[in-house]
């Protein structure tokens, strides 16, 4: 029925319809009309409170990055954690793989995460964490993270790693929404505040890493979490998902 009405050229009167529910051509549209209904959206402080509390906490779909991560958790020298708010995962993922006191973990976030993750670190004398704006600084990690902050994203992730002149070996996105068809536009409803996000088209996305030399190891779904596209049913999986993309070994590396 959703097919039919669009196909009549309705969908203008199905997104005034449902608000900030609707679908749109772009983040920046889709921020627009989620501010006329609420005015925060990654500068609440629930963000931040959140994102500190869950320091202390392993989610479910935590577990399939855990397992992923510990057969190379040993050699780990410098991760990058894409949006990765006030670096809690470092925390969560620590307590099970007990990184090296080598390791440098970088996170890139909002000015108001990375305070609130600097200010944590210093209470626990954690100097293995640091905190960046830049996403140039991902270039040479042994590790490319993006945890549930890849729809916040407007450029796919294989144009960022293009970039890079040593790409990182191990890639893993975890808890992000995808579109079974063409990339979606819409706004995350967090209650006390509205985030507009981007479904990335899942086939794209993998044969964007595919391209740049990158082999898929695992994917799995994170039912934790549910994203919703009202006007196109037949693309949203309604969960969210997990990958894990590494580089082949080069003949005669350990």
């Amino acid at each position: 029925m959703v097919r039919r009405l669009r196909q009549m050229g309705l969908s203008p009167l199905l997104n005034a319809l449902l608000g900030f529910r609707g679908n749109f051509g772009s983040l920046a549209a889709a921020a627009k009309v989620a501010h006329r209904f609420l005015p925060f959206d990654h500068d609440h402080p629930d963000e931040t409170r959140l994102s500190l509390a869950l320091a202390e906490h392993t989610r479910e779909s935590d577990y399939p990055v855990l397992y992923q991560l510990a057969p190379v958790a040993p050699s780990l020298r410098r991760v990058f954690d894409l949006g990765g708010s006030t670096g809690n995962l470092f925390y969560s993922y620590d307590r099970h793989l007990h990184f090296s006191p080598e390791l440098a973990w970088t996170v890139c976030d909002l000015q108001t995460q990375r305070d609130a993750g600097l200010d944590f670190a210093r209470e626990r004398g954690e100097k293995r964490i640091r905190f960046t704006d830049k996403v140039e600084d991902g270039d040479g990690a042994d590790l490319f993270l993006v945890s549930g902050a890849l729809h916040y994203f407007e450029e796919p992730l294989h144009p960022l790693l293009r970039r890079y002149r040593h790409r990182p070996p191990h890639v893993i996105v975890n808890r992000s929404p995808f579109s079974r068809g063409p990339a979606l536009y819409t706004v995350q409803d967090a209650r006390t505040h509205l985030v507009a996000c981007k479904l990335h088209g899942r086939r794209e996305f993998i044969e964007g890493m595919q391209e740049l030399g990158y082999q898929l190891q695992a994917t799995w779904p994170v039912f934790e979490l549910n994203a919703w596209a009202p006007l196109f049913p037949e693309y949203c999986d309604r969960h969210y998902w997990g990958f894990h993309f590494s580089l082949p070994t080069e003949p005669g590396a350990p």
